[in-house]
């Protein structure tokens, strides 16, 4: 079965989303019982510049997300910024910080 995630269908076609987090950031919004507008006004307080028409398309991934955005995100989140990303990049990101602590450990260990 082929993987769809990160797809979205315009006019019959599957087309690949920018962003992998859009997704998200609707189900947390909607979890905050936050509308668009609000979200966006909580963004642009934050010094990000967004409309509530682009964060409807950040959601739908139609528009990609930028490191301010993240930021912005983290800020009106209060959160890590890996927590907005889905679970297999979190782990993904796990696995690649213990082996980088593991490579910059190694060499210590040995020197005793």
């Amino acid at each position: 079965m082929p993987d769809f995630r990160g797809l979205e269908l315009k006019r019959g076609y599957a087309v690949e989303s920018l962003n992998i987090i859009g997704s998200f950031l609707a189900k947390k919004r909607h979890e905050l019982g936050l509308s668009q507008e609000f979200m966006a006004a909580r963004l642009q307080r934050e010094g990000v510049d967004v409309s509530r028409q682009m964060l409807a398309n950040m959601e739908c991934g139609r528009t990609q997300i930028t490191d301010k955005h993240l930021i912005g995100f983290q800020k009106v989140f209060r959160t890590c910024i890996i927590q907005l990303f889905p679970l297999d990049v979190q782990a993904s990101d796990k696995l690649y910080a213990r082996r980088e602590k593991d490579q910059l450990d190694g060499p210590r260990r040995r020197r005793q």
